[in-house]
């Protein structure tokens, strides 16, 4: 069946979403074919049913106040995430026998993707959206009430079923508030309303308690009262509520039994609310209310943002009217908040990938002092940067800023490309960390023979899989990363190495042309004197020879050539011929020639044991190389993977494997799920529907055991392996890294 406007077609069944006083249907532009929501209100009408009689409640009700109030604002606004103004047509009468009356349909802006309401209940988000969906949420929603609370208006029913999300034709999404029917203009001087409006579960405690009938009387507060005022900071609450939802995917207040089911559990808690705390969950059928000031461990949001959306949260779901928090204050905030600048990193050391938030202007140092606070660093370990795979140095000595830091980046950072930092000091001694895998608990079914609560309980457990499927995914990702970190942090040990050795080339070829000076001087005095004038009536001889003096002979080894200081100490000059730098005493019948000779063999002696040495830290540098590289001295121009690396685990490619075998399990659970989704339909169950209910809950439990297992016994310490013999690896590395560094400070000291 379908309805119409002048210029607009909609299908009855293709209905979007109904409220107590409109329905919603995709509807489509007669001449243009553009995609809009039509919102259909029921509107007074001066002709009598033609059936007589008493028509139903929703024909009698005259919602035309909603419908101009809803069209006035919408009309003034013009902001990207409200949704927009169209047009205003009647419905075209109908001649079929049950036509509805006078109805007006509102003309707005369709969103394709639903609402806020539909993504959440995806089993992917069953405990919260990730980080960046989080945020997408809480900017685009804080822009819209800010935007709202300029034009002097409050919206008085935030709940993610008036959150809607667009779509372009780009994949980029774009959150839009709707349904203003309550929302209301604040007069100049008002500070308050008496209305009762909204969705019981995310209204203010004030607002809740005016809407549920006294135990005593049965009959409503405001029936008991002339006037109640609900200040407009009470629109806060519910925003608060929302984004709690949103960042774990269930409301902050709940009895056992369902906010609906069991309403004086839940009045029960919203009186006794503690200042301070965020959610209070009966657990169990009139048991004790935990409550709670922080986030539940299942969030997954990053430990910065956790904090941060803690300390506002505590102030949103503030029940005490003196203690509210005002809009100016929560714009001060959410300000505050959304300038912050994200970076994702991947720490190497804990296998752990976190987000980090921080002042545009603070230094990039920040980050740094970041990491050494997660690791429990105690002496300002050295930490190396990659990005996209690629060596990415971050100046510390002239540090800038984190705004300019990450201008400068060629692509933002997010879960899938994180900067990675390394270090080569491994775990303290006798530390016992190891990644982790959170597996929240399922609640118990609330009552067995409820077709709704059988419904819930399998899509918490679908939701599970998801959870922890996303959990090992992320860690399979991590071991990928580490693979290939290995190699790159092997290359950079090899360079650091090589480096290291040119140093000790370009010192030894220093020696080298002290003694080429001391062969030329020696040959100028054989063409002067025809032979040298012994000391003592010994000869002198370089590299353990007699005669002529020779130059030294290269080798083919790739190490220094010999320079042979031995017959420094093996022929000493005497007592008579030598001359020391301080002394002024010169040999009657020595030539001049002879005499510099003499001094430069004396200064030649001190070069001798730093030569020596020098040999030594070169022997104990091509050990290294030859060790740990298999002795090539170049650098590898065909990518392939330096020896001594990861690569070549069998682990984390049976890692990769079992990840593929969560598929399998996902599909037969969805399967379940789907029969126990399509038994909300019925009412209630008979025998045979009830057998077949059991049955099937007993396989979901058995397919919940099944993967707990897996995940828990099989992926989990093949994990752990891995993580070990990561920081065995960089053991191994710190430890030949401890054997370099005192060649390195005794080369230094040369």
């Amino acid at each position: 069946m379908c309805e119409e406007t002048q210029n607009y077609l909609w299908a009855t069944q293709d209905i979007l979403g109904h409220g107590a006083t409109s329905q919603v249907y995709k509807a489509y532009n007669k001449s243009t074919g553009e995609l809009v929501a039509a919102k259909v209100y029921q509107v007074s009408s001066n002709v009598r049913s033609p059936y007589g009689g008493h028509q139903n409640y929703a024909r009698e009700k005259d919602f035309r106040p909603i419908l101009d109030r809803e069209m006035d604002i919408l009309k003034a606004a013009d902001h990207e995430n409200i949704v927009r103004y169209i047009a205003l047509e009647p419905v075209v009468q109908s001649d079929a026998t049950h036509s509805l009356g006078n109805r007006e349909a509102l003309l707005i802006e369709y969103c394709n993707g639903g609402s806020l309401h539909n993504v959440l209940e995806l089993p992917e988000n069953r405990y919260g959206l990730m980080e960046d969906d989080f945020m997408l949420v809480f900017k685009h929603l804080t822009n819209a009430l800010k935007y709202l609370h300029d034009k002097n208006t409050i919206h008085r029913d935030i709940k993610p079923d008036n959150i809607m999300l667009s779509v372009n034709i780009n994949g980029e999404r774009t959150y839009k508030l709707a349904d203003l029917g309550v929302a209301r203009l604040i007069n100049e001087g008002e500070n308050a309303f008496t209305s009762l409006v909204g969705t019981e579960e995310y209204i203010h405690p004030d607002l809740y308690r005016a809407a549920v009938r006294d135990n005593k009387t049965n009959v409503l507060r405001t029936a008991l009262q002339t006037r109640v005022d609900f200040p407009f900071e009470v629109d806060l609450w519910s925003l608060g509520v929302t984004l709690y939802q949103c960042a774990t995917g269930e409301l902050p207040f709940q009895p056992f039994a369902g906010t609906r089911k069991d309403r004086t559990v839940m009045k029960r808690i919203l009186d006794s609310k503690p200042s301070g705390c965020i959610s209070g969950m009966e657990t169990t059928p009139g048991g004790e209310i935990q409550w709670s000031k922080t986030l539940p461990d299942s969030c997954r949001l990053s430990s910065s943002l956790k904090y941060r959306l803690e300390l506002l949260l505590q102030r949103l779901l503030e029940s005490e009217r003196n203690k509210l928090m005002t809009f100016r204050e929560f714009f001060i905030e959410t300000d505050r908040i959304l300038n912050l600048m994200p970076i994702y990193y991947l720490n190497l050391k804990l296998f752990k990938l976190s987000c980090g938030y921080f002042e545009p202007t603070q230094s990039i140092t920040k980050l740094y002092d970041e990491l050494h606070q997660l690791n429990g660093d105690e002496n300002n370990e050295e930490y190396y940067c990659l990005f996209q795979n690629v060596p990415y140095p971050i100046p510390k000595n002239k540090p800038m800023s984190i705004k300019i830091f990450c201008e400068q980046l060629p692509i933002p950072t997010s879960r899938e490309t994180p900067l990675v930092f390394y270090t080569f000091s491994p775990l303290k001694h006798g530390d016992t960390y190891s990644p982790k895998v959170h597996i929240p608990d399922v609640k118990a079914i609330r009552q067995y023979n409820d077709v709704a609560a059988a419904c819930e309980w399998s899509k918490d457990i679908v939701g599970l899989f998801f959870y922890v499927k996303t959990q090992l995914i992320e860690y399979q990702h991590i071991l990928q990363t580490a693979q290939c970190s290995t190699t790159i942090m092997q290359q950079h040990l090899k360079s650091k190495l090589l480096e290291f050795l040119c140093t000790i080339h370009s010192k030894l070829i220093v020696f080298r042309a002290i003694e080429e000076l001391k062969n030329i001087l020696d040959q100028i005095d054989n063409s002067t004197n025809g032979q040298l004038t012994p000391t003592n009536g010994n000869s002198v001889s370089f590299n353990g020879l007699t005669g002529p003096p020779q130059r030294a002979q290269s080798t083919n080894s790739g190490e220094a050539p010999s320079i042979g200081f031995s017959h420094l100490l093996n022929n000493p000059p005497s007592n008579d011929g030598s001359l020391s730098p301080g002394s002024t005493r010169r040999q009657s019948t020595s030539s001049p020639m002879l005499l510099i000779q003499q001094s430069i063999r004396i200064y030649l002696r001190a070069y001798l044991q730093p030569y020596e040495q020098l040999k030594k830290c070169q022997k104990d540098i091509l050990e290294m190389i030859e060790k740990e590289f298999g002795g090539q001295l170049g650098m590898v121009e065909d990518q392939k993977p330096f020896v001594n690396t990861l690569w070549s685990s069998h682990r984390t490619k049976t890692y990769s494997s079992w990840i593929h075998r969560t598929d399998k399990l996902l599909k037969d659970l969805n399967d379940l799920h789907e029969s126990f989704r399509k038994d909300r339909l019925l009412s209630t169950y008979n025998r045979l529907q009830s057998d077949s209910h059991f049955r099937r809950r007993k396989n979901l439990e058995q397919l919940q055991d099944k993967f707990v297992h897996f995940a828990t016994d099989e992926c989990y310490p093949n994990l752990v392996q891995i993580f070990h013999d990561y920081n065995e690896w960089i053991k191994q590395r710190s430890n030949m890294i401890h054997d370099f560094e005192p060649l390195f400070q005794e080369e230094k000291s040369f």
